[in-house]
């Protein structure tokens, strides 16, 4: 497993964009008296941590509250008290989760997690302080970050403790999740494009702009005719720089173009010319002159990916399996009308 557990960048990720990372808490906090409103097996659950796990859910709930007691009821009461459930039954489950790791006596070394996170930092090309410098830019906190892998590791050491070898994620079932869902892995298209662009100056008026769109209509019609190549009226017109290279802007995959481009691009068949395309700086149009298919990439490029959606899928699984059994055997007393 220790080998398999390089592979598991991308689900922790993952893990930590649903988790506790929410804004407007220190707002909330503000007005909360903090009452309790579940009870697990003596361990409270309070409203301070309903508006930290959730803030929008307990801010709605808060308005539906006040409300309520000024006798105003709406349609929306029955969703907002749905999705108060929803979310006070997930803090259920963690609190029941971790008393089921205090009495099997699970405990993460802090060695353990040092080594993880070099792990996943140098197969991602970085160092440990370049991995968490990139982790502050996507708006992760380190502690948060080490905190939420502590965590999930003691969740994964209970569920090997209590399932064995049901949760261990093999070579072979990789391979066949890539064998049965190859068209996943397949890359994406790419066309081959040439350019004619015409610059329209900010502070152009109606008449200038009309010129030069006329210009450029002229310019795509005797594109369309093929009187001169695609090539030569771009040397001659365009005032993009790849003007030198007869317009020809290479191979892009949809994302590199702008939207405006990318929308033409893709539709055009293979020697086909575009309609005149208006951007923000002038007109363009576009000749697509090559596509190419995604390739698939192989299992070895793609097998950390399928650890991770395996990983998360068993997860959930036997932590839910786990979850409905610990829970009918544990005293769970709601103190809030959900």
């Amino acid at each position: 497993m220790k080998k398999i557990k390089i592979f598991m960048f991308c689900v922790i990720l993952a893990f930590f964009t649903l988790s506790i990372f929410f804004t407007g808490v220190k707002d909330a906090n503000a007005v909360i008296v903090d009452k309790i409103i579940v009870v697990v097996n003596k361990t409270p659950i309070t409203l301070y941590d309903f508006a930290k796990f959730d803030v929008i859910a307990f801010k709605n709930y808060e308005n539906m509250q006040n409300d309520a007691s000024r006798g105003i009821f709406t349609q929306s009461d029955v969703a907002i008290m749905s999705r108060t459930k929803d979310v006070i039954n997930v803090l259920v489950g963690k609190v029941l989760i971790k008393q089921e790791e205090k009495k099997a006596g699970i405990h993460i070394a802090p060695e353990q997690l040092n080594t993880y996170i070099k792990s996943v930092a140098a197969s991602n090309n970085f160092t440990e302080k370049q991995f968490f410098i990139f982790l502050k830019k996507k708006g992760i906190n380190k502690d948060a970050y080490i905190k939420q892998v502590r965590n999930h590791f003691l969740e994964l050491e209970l569920l090997r403790k209590i399932y064995g070898n049901k949760i261990v994620i093999s070579n072979k079932q990789m391979l066949d999740y890539y064998q049965k869902n190859i068209e996943e892995f397949r890359g994406e298209p790419m066309v081959n494009l040439k350019l004619i662009f015409l610059s329209v100056p900010p502070d152009a008026g109606k008449k200038l702009r009309a010129s030069i769109y006329g210009k450029i209509s002229k310019i795509r019609s005797m594109a369309v005719v093929g009187n001169k190549s695609f090539s030569e009226l771009a040397k001659k017109y365009s005032e993009d720089p790849s003007e030198k290279n007869g317009g020809s802007i290479g191979y892009v995959y949809k994302d590199k173009l702008s939207p405006d481009f990318s929308k033409a691009a893709f539709k055009l068949h293979v020697g086909e010319v575009s309609g005149v395309i208006k951007t923000p700086f002038g007109y363009a149009i576009l000749k697509s002159v090559g596509k190419k298919s995604g390739s698939f990439k192989t299992f070895k490029q793609v097998k950390a990916k399928i650890f991770s959606i395996l990983e998360k899928y068993k997860t959930n699984e036997y932590l839910a399996k786990l979850l409905k059994k610990v829970r009918k055997n544990s005293y769970v007393k709601m103190l809030i009308a959900a």
